[in-house]
Parts: C-alpha cells; sequence; structure tokens
C-alpha cells in the first residue's frame, strides 16, 4: 500500500492531476488529500496503516471472569432457549 501512496504523492510532484494521481494509487481525490496532508505531517511514515486499538473493554474483570464461566458452561435449553451458543 505505501508504495502505491508514494507512486501517487510522486504523481502529483511531477505535474499529473489529482484525478489521475489517485487512479494511479487506486484511491479517489478525497484520500489522496488525506494521505498528502498524513506525508506532509509525518514523511514517508505517516503513509503507512495505522492500528488502531478499538474501544476499551466496559465489563470489569470479575464480570469478564463470570460471562467466561456462562460461555464454557454452555447453554440450557429451559434457561435460554438454544442448545449451543453462537455468534
Amino acid at each position: 500500500h505505501v508504495a502505491r501512496r508514494l507512486l501517487s504523492l510522486a504523481a502529483v510532484r511531477d505535474g499529473a492531476s489529482r484525478t489521475e494521481a489517485a487512479r494511479i494509487g487506486g484511491m479517489d481525490r478525497q484520500t489522496l488529500r488525506d494521505w498528502v496532508h498524513r506525508f506532509n505531517a509525518e514523511g514517508p511514515d505517516g503513509l503507512r496503516d495505522q492500528r488502531h486499538p478499538g474501544p476499551t473493554c466496559r465489563l470489569t474483570a470479575s464480570q469478564q471472569a463470570e460471562l467466561a464461566e456462562l460461555i464454557e458452561a454452555g447453554p440450557e435449553l429451559v434457561r435460554d432457549g438454544v442448545v449451543r451458543w453462537r455468534r
């Protein structure tokens, strides 16, 4: 991905239209604009995909343990109305 983003930025620098540069990188003009801003702020490292940690768990440690026990024990047909858990 980084190589395609660099090619798009190089095309812009060489005088290609933003539309053509975006096409080279397989993106739209707005995405190209976002990558230009990241490149200007962070250099080539800014063109890498960034991992986001995601939301933090809202359950306490004891709630997580209780949930794990419930899952491991499995459902009861009478109580839960199902014979196995599904996602």
